[in-house]
């Protein structure tokens, strides 16, 4: 005698997983955000191969499998460049360590001791911006570059309170941090200097 499953199944037989129905419940990615990456998007291909063909970046951690590598060389020199920009970057107690495909050390790369101008030299500078590589990316970018910026109006409350402040301490920001009555969000020295700033501006 046939069990309670196994006779729901002969009296519903689309209930049955075959390929067809289990297709039906693959979520489809929907695309309802930025205009220009929905007009070309392909709802037949994957997410990663939709993102690979627009010219954008699925995950930022890198690729972890399932991606074959192309141009070895290219890969190498493009390593080798930001092993140098790096190795710039380190200060005394950091190094870096080189390794073969065995495992053995190939190099050792030790940092030397910067000053703290050389060190804002280094974060200061200007890096090549890296070139669109697709229409998409080009547009996205123009479309990036022409927002515009919504300026934050101060109420009127926020003026008295920055004025009351000001009157109150002057320029002494952690003695106003202090303050429980005037203060009572207990924003910090730094935070209250920041905001009176743009207040008062």
């Amino acid at each position: 005698m046939p069990t309670v499953r196994k006779r729901r199944t002969i009296k519903t037989p689309s209930r049955k997983v075959t390929r067809k129905t289990a297709n039906k419940h693959k979520r489809k990615v929907n695309v309802i955000g930025n205009k220009i990456i929905r007009e070309n998007w392909d709802k037949k291909a994957t997410l990663r191969q939709n993102y690979a063909r627009l010219g954008l970046l699925q995950s930022l951690n890198g690729v972890t499998g399932g991606i074959e590598v192309k141009n070895e060389e290219e890969l190498m020199e493009n390593e080798q460049k930001s092993l140098e920009e790096l190795a710039e970057s380190l200060t005394a107690e950091q190094g870096i360590i080189q390794r073969d495909d065995a495992g053995n050390i190939i190099n050792v790369i030790v940092g030397k001791v910067k000053s703290k101008e050389e060190l804002a030299e280094i974060m200061e500078r200007d890096h090549e911006p890296v070139k669109a590589k697709t229409d998409v990316v080009r547009a996205l970018e123009a479309q990036a570059a022409n927002v515009l910026k919504v300026e934050r109006y101060q109420s009127d409350g926020e003026l008295v309170w920055a004025a009351k402040l000001v009157e109150k301490y002057g320029d002494d920001y952690e003695k106003m941090f202090w303050d429980r009555k005037l203060n009572p969000n207990q924003q910090t020295a730094k935070q209250l200097k920041k905001r009176i700033a743009a207040l008062l501006a």
